[in-house]
């Protein structure tokens, strides 16, 4: 037993060494600033690029906001591919201006083979080098006015790659399920992109609101992993690509609602990171010795993670319990269940309590950018942990279970006025404290309550209400 309990000793302390530079990476993002592109009269011309599945309800928004931006109108095209669309994506699409062209292929109904399809269209009707980035957003996006010239900006100082903005969640307020995503995609600004450009350091994609250099595409698009995404970025860093950020350039995005559209998400995402892993594992550690100077701690930064921690956890955890219970049974002596038990339930805690904190110094730093009530952000921060929480369940279900990528039905109709307007946000609020207000004064243990916090609370228990108690 003291040889085992040495070996896993070893092992967790390898591991803890692997990732160590994240707490760095947390204090850097947390006291850092990102850094603000300089304006240029350089003016870039670029291609939209919106991958659509009968997105009727919300594709209309994202072009409206993309109709808006202040940067100069011939220099955007707007182009979709309606991928197996049985609505009226495509007829919406040409409405406002896009240029769309529809896919009918059910066997290859990927995002990633939807990208294929449109940038051959590209290629041959206009040829790839016509523009000099491709922009990329899902359909259910919505993008502030500013976003196409920050971008420009950060494209032209940078001198090419790939560029990725701010990733914003339209809908953080509705629940604890799609304000977890929004805690999750907090981190990700908070310990990945920001300490990253401070470090000059390429980050990593995230499925939309990137700039792709033209000539990164000049042989098409041929990534169709279920997390297309996440191969790119390893391609692109692999070959010593710049992966740059832009904070300036923010776009929302709409988050599930249901628990179970979320896990079969997350099931999709956790199959095809740990696909990506091992199959850039390889040219990864490469990377780390033959890149540029500069480029080689992005490959090391990257092989980190997109490694499946949840899996060595799995395996630490797997390990120590069944070989302790053959040499306890050798010897013939009872087996530690309590201790199991013990160390189950330390590492749930100790994984609740680091999110935790993360989700406080989240709510702190990206204060600014969440679109929901102070109220609510505080019940919320107790309930986000849940989403690394099912890490583990995630992943041994996702070895055993096939997992296939299927659309996820976008309902959220906010626009971005609607989230950038001030003025309308404060109508919107006023107009919320005078109906809920009464409501929330009939609790009497809140009658003491500042009228904010009681407007805040009554919202709360409307939307309570709304969505469960009619169930």
């Amino acid at each position: 037993m003291a040889t085992l309990d040495i070996v896993t000793s070893v092992i967790v302390t390898l591991l803890g060494l692997f990732y160590a530079y994240n707490v760095v990476y947390l204090i850097l993002g947390f006291f850092g600033k990102s850094k603000v592109y300089e304006e240029t009269d350089v003016k870039k011309k670029y291609a939209i690029i919106i991958s659509a599945r009968n997105e009727e309800r919300v594709i209309g928004n994202l072009l409206d906001s993309l109709n808006k931006q202040n940067y100069d109108k011939k220099l955007i095209t707007i182009f979709v591919v309606a991928d197996n669309c049985t609505d009226n994506t495509a007829k919406i699409c040409r409405s406002k201006g896009a240029i769309c062209y529809e896919r009918f292929d059910p066997s290859k109904a990927r995002k990633g083979w939807a990208l294929e399809f449109l940038f051959d269209n590209i290629k041959r009707d206009y040829g790839i080098e016509a523009f000099d980035g491709y922009i990329i957003f899902d359909a259910d996006n919505v993008v502030e006015p500013t976003f196409v010239r920050e971008i420009n900006k950060a494209m032209v100082e940078q001198a090419g790659g790939v560029v990725t903005g701010y990733r914003n969640t339209k809908n953080f307020s509705t629940n604890v399920i799609s304000s977890a995503y929004g805690f999750h995609f907090g981190r990700s600004i908070l310990t990945r992109h920001r300490p990253r450009q401070i470090c000059h350091s390429a980050t990593h994609l995230a499925g939309t609101g990137y700039c792709v250099s033209s000539d990164l595409l000049k042989d098409g698009w041929h990534f169709h992993t279920l997390t297309e995404d996440t191969e790119f970025t390893m391609n692109c860093v692999s070959k010593g690509v710049e992966i740059g950020y832009c904070e300036a350039a923010e776009f929302y995005d709409e988050q599930p609602t249901n628990f179970f559209v979320a896990f079969r998400q997350r099931m999709r995402w956790t199959r095809g990171r740990l696909v990506v892993f091992f199959k850039y594992f390889t040219r990864l550690v490469k990377g780390m010795f033959t890149c540029k100077k500069g480029k080689k701690w992005a490959n090391y930064d990257m092989l980190s993670y997109v490694s499946p921690n949840a899996l060595f956890k799995l395996i630490i955890s797997a390990i120590y319990p069944i070989t302790s219970a053959i040499i306890t049974l050798a010897s013939n002596q009872p087996l530690p269940y309590m201790s199991w038990l013990t160390a189950i339930g330390s590492s749930i805690l100790s994984t609740y309590l680091m999110n935790f904190l993360q989700g406080i110094l989240i709510l702190i730093k990206e204060s600014k950018h969440i679109k929901c009530s102070k109220l609510k952000q505080v019940l919320y921060l107790f309930c986000w942990p849940w989403f690394d929480l099912i890490n583990i369940p995630l992943l041994i279900l996702c070895c055993f279970i096939p997992v296939k990528w299927k659309p996820i039905i976008h309902k959220d109709t906010t626009k971005i006025e609607d989230l950038t307007n001030p003025k309308l946000a404060s109508e919107n609020s006023q107009q919320d404290y005078q109906e809920h207000l009464p409501l929330c004064k009939k609790h009497t243990s809140f009658k003491q309550l500042p009228d904010t916090l009681a407007r805040d609370y009554s919202l709360v228990i409307t939307t309570y209400k709304d969505k469960f108690l009619k169930n």
